[in-house]
């Protein structure tokens, strides 16, 4: 590891938050060891004193373009949008839109813009969803190991929703996910809304060779990266020398769970092929270019048109400065050293007996892992 990487390692490790906080537990006073970044990061003091001392006092709304606080803090943010488009490897045919709350934010946003949700209330009462004929449906399939942020939106949807197992490797099972595709070649629209990586097991899926094989059969290719993308490259499009066919149609990010990240909205990296609603799916200030007494026009962006309201400014800038901290590390390093610990963690508790680690062992994974603890013939509560 380079020297300069290892100091900014450093820096990053003296910086958190609480780092030196204790809790008193059964066996006394403790300091506390965080083992929960997979549901979400802890902050950096260096990110909360950059934007107390050079985002705050120039904080303006970013609707107001009139003043020059107010382009100031615009700049900032759309600073923040570019970092972000940049790292995940937008083109010009990509848009990223900040999500509010997490992935479960950006899932649901696309689902509205694509137009898939009927009001369930109004769909009791009126039947709705009945008049869809059955092959008319869109169709979506999801993985063994989705979380409820890449499920439930989908279940609330128009669509029939088709579980893909997983295989022996524990790996999404790209024979049946073939299988289903041919079943339902017939839908007229179809998707593929995959973990990238398990939040249980951090097995990493092949997003490459899925996306592919789902735009083969016609099908759109979504990936949700809530868990992967603190600490794998994160790749919307596919680089030179590789089948344009893996490509993604979009991303679904949890920047909260980076380091530094707490505070952050949700964000959607999408083509913009996709955002052709004719009503933004929040409609409200911000998203129109003219109103009048009688008639308005929304906005041609989709970026500023789908983040109506006066947005999470000053969340979103702190979303661009984590993503730019991870570049900064490197991805390289990142999974390098990522691997060297979970590694060698699995290594020491496979040692023992009582110890069941879950999910392949051998696969390619992040530095998560769950595990049971056996006591006799038992296995213990979670909170014993």
């Amino acid at each position: 590891m380079e020297p300069q990487t290892a100091k900014l390692i450093e820096t990053i490790r003296d910086g958190v938050v609480g780092r030196d906080r204790a809790l008193r537990g059964p066996y006394g006073l403790r300091r506390i060891v965080y083992a929960d970044y997979t549901a979400s990061g802890r902050s950096l003091d260096f990110i909360e004193r950059f934007i107390a001392e050079e985002v705050l006092p120039l904080y303006a709304n970013t609707h107001t373009e009139s003043s020059s606080t107010g382009l100031q803090t615009t700049r900032f943010r759309e600073d923040a949008r570019a970092v972000i488009h940049e790292i995940c490897g937008g083109g010009d045919r990509d848009v990223v839109i900040f999500c509010g709350s997490g992935a479960t934010g950006a899932i649901n946003k696309l689902v509205e813009i694509l137009n898939l949700r009927i009001p369930a209330d109004l769909d009791a009462a009126f039947g709705l969803s009945a008049h869809i004929p059955p092959e008319k449906r869109p169709v979506v399939f999801i993985g063994p190991y989705e979380h409820h942020s890449n499920e439930l939106p989908w279940r609330e949807s128009i669509a029939d929703v088709v579980v893909i197992a997983e295989d022996a490797n524990g790996q999404i099972d790209r024979g049946m996910l073939e299988d289903r595709l041919h079943r339902h070649a017939g839908r007229p629209l179809k998707i593929g809304s995959f973990s990238a990586a398990s939040n249980v097991t951090g097995i990493v899926s092949d997003t490459w060779s899925i996306s592919r094989l789902l735009h083969e059969h016609g099908a759109l290719a979504f990936w949700d990266f809530a868990a992967a993308a603190p600490y794998m490259k994160i790749e919307m499009n596919a680089p030179a020398g590789r089948d344009p066919r893996a490509s993604k149609d979009a991303l679904f990010i949890s920047p909260h769970k980076f380091i530094g990240g707490p505070q952050t909205p949700g964000v959607l990296v999408v083509k913009r092929r996709l955002l052709t609603n004719r009503v933004p799916t929040v409609p409200g200030g911000g998203t129109v270019s003219y109103v009048s007494a009688a008639k308005h026009t929304y906005l041609t962006d989709p970026a500023h048109r789908e983040e109506g309201g006066t947005p999470a400014i000053i969340e979103a800038i702190r979303a661009g400065l984590v993503f730019h901290l991870k570049n900064a590390v490197g991805e390289d390093a990142i999974e390098k050293l990522e691997n060297d610990f979970v590694r060698r963690a699995i290594a020491a508790w496979a040692q023992n007996p009582n110890i069941q680690i879950l999910g392949n062992l051998d696969a390619q994974r992040l530095s998560i892992v769950s595990f049971v603890i056996r006591h006799r013939d038992l296995i213990l509560h979670h909170n014993y």
